[in-house]
Formats: C-alpha cells, sequence, structure tokens
C-alpha cells in the first residue's frame, strides 16, 4: 500500500481538527451502533484522533485495536493514547489483522463512503483492484461472522484552500486520473511558500459496483436507517 501520510505527519492533527472531520459526531455515532460489542478495529488509526474521542466517553469494557501503516503517524498515536489502544503498524494488503473482532470502523482511513448529489461510492485508498479484493478478505478474516463494518460517510474530496491556526493555510487539490481514480495533493502553507505537503491516490466505486465487491469479499449492506454517519456492512 504505497500511499502514506508521512509528509504531513506534523501538521495532520491541525488539518483534522480545524474543520476537516467532526470526530465528536462520528464517535457518538460509532457508540450509539455498537450496543454491547465492544472489541473494536480501527482501520487506518492514524494519530488516534477518533479513539480518543471514543475513550472519552468511557464505554464500558471498550477494548480498540488500531492499524496503520505508517509509522510516524502511529508514534502521535502512542503519545496521544498511551496504553489504552493496541496499535500495529501493518498494512491490511500485505495480512490479516488478528481475528475475532465485533466492529471494525474507518474515519476515512483505508475505506470510506461518499454521499454528494443524490449517490454514494465506496471510496479507497487502495487504487489497485486486487489490493481492494485482497484487503477486504483480510478484513473479512479479521471479523468474526455477525460482526459490522462500518465506513464513515463525507462528503467528495474537492479542490479548496482555506485558513489554520498560527498563519498557516491548507489547500488540497484533486485531479482525476480517469476509470475512478484520482489524484490528491494536499498542501500546508505560510506565505505561499510550502512547509508541508503529501500527494495520495484513491479511488471510487460506484454504489453498484462497490456492494458487489464488498459481497465478493465476505460482506453484505446492512441497512439500519440510522442517521447517515456510517454505512454498515455485516460479515457473513
Amino acid at each position: 500500500m504505497a500511499n502514506s501520510y508521512a509528509g504531513l505527519a506534523d501538521h495532520y492533527d491541525l488539518i483534522m481538527t480545524s474543520g476537516y472531520y467532526d470526530y465528536d459526531a462520528y464517535a457518538e455515532d460509532l457508540l450509539s451502533r455498537i450496543g454491547e460489542h465492544t472489541d473494536l478495529l480501527e482501520l487506518g488509526v492514524g494519530t488516534g484522533l477518533v479513539c480518543e474521542r471514543l475513550l472519552e466517553r468511557e464505554p464500558p469494557g471498550l477494548q480498540i485495536t488500531g492499524i496503520d501503516h505508517t509509522e510516524s503517524m502511529l508514534a502521535r498515536a502512542r503519545i496521544r493514547l498511551g496504553g489504552r489502544v493496541r496499535l500495529i503498524e501493518q498494512d491490511i494488503v500485505d495480512a490479516a489483522p488478528p481475528h475475532g473482532f465485533d466492529v471494525a470502523y474507518s474515519v476515512g482511513g483505508i475505506w470510506y463512503c461518499v454521499h454528494d448529489q443524490g449517490r454514494t461510492w465506496l471510496g479507497s485508498h487502495l487504487v489497485d483492484e486486487a489490493e481492494n479484493v485482497k484487503g477486504l478478505e483480510n478484513l473479512a478474516a479479521a471479523l468474526r461472522p455477525g460482526g459490522v463494518l462500518l465506513l464513515a460517510v463525507q462528503e467528495a474530496h474537492r479542490s479548496y484552500r482555506r485558513p489554520l491556526p498560527d498563519g498557516l493555510v491548507y489547500a488540497q487539490d484533486v485531479h482525476p486520473d480517469g476509470d475512478g481514480r484520482f489524484t490528491k495533493d494536499y498542501l500546508v502553507m505560510r506565505e505561499n511558500t510550502v512547509v508541508a505537503r503529501q500527494r495520495l491516490g484513491y479511488r471510487l466505486y460506484p454504489e453498484k459496483q462497490a456492494d458487489q465487491l464488498l459481497e465478493a469479499c465476505g460482506f453484505r449492506l446492512k441497512p439500519d436507517g440510522a442517521s447517515g454517519l456510517f454505512r454498515p456492512y455485516l460479515r457473513v
């Protein structure tokens, strides 16, 4: 898995907590969905921002394992979370995570969902078809039968700029590459000088194709009429 946020690690938290995601809303929605299931796997744990919000709410018996393939991000997660979360440096395409989880979730991690103009897509930071299949198969092996995969729903990526604290500016530029593939450049600037940058690829699958892909890898859509912050799939 070539995509990595290593180039943005020093500024990642600042970008993500200044309006990019509403982590409190995602945490509340997650906890409302997991019920008595307490053994959670976060896909693309990053610097631990979602885990932190979950643990702040002190749900009884919650156990979280977070995987990520970028060591510089995990280093920040270890500082933030201490020993409260099991953190593993791992590429899900290479091997399955530990087995037996009740729930796996991703908030802008490896996979996510996009709702835009009345349509739904599966977003993936794995641009290669074979990598998506292998990654999802490894994920299915990590979830117990009857377990749930929750993919956060977000807006479509678009090009824009916005101010950050301390005189910084965040910019993202999105370029279509064809066949559902895109390149996204992340830039942090001060007075038009770039102080950090990262280029990532991602892929969008239309809803029907996405559900077929997930079903072939062991997941079936589980509509539940909830708030829409997550799209739920059942591990069959």
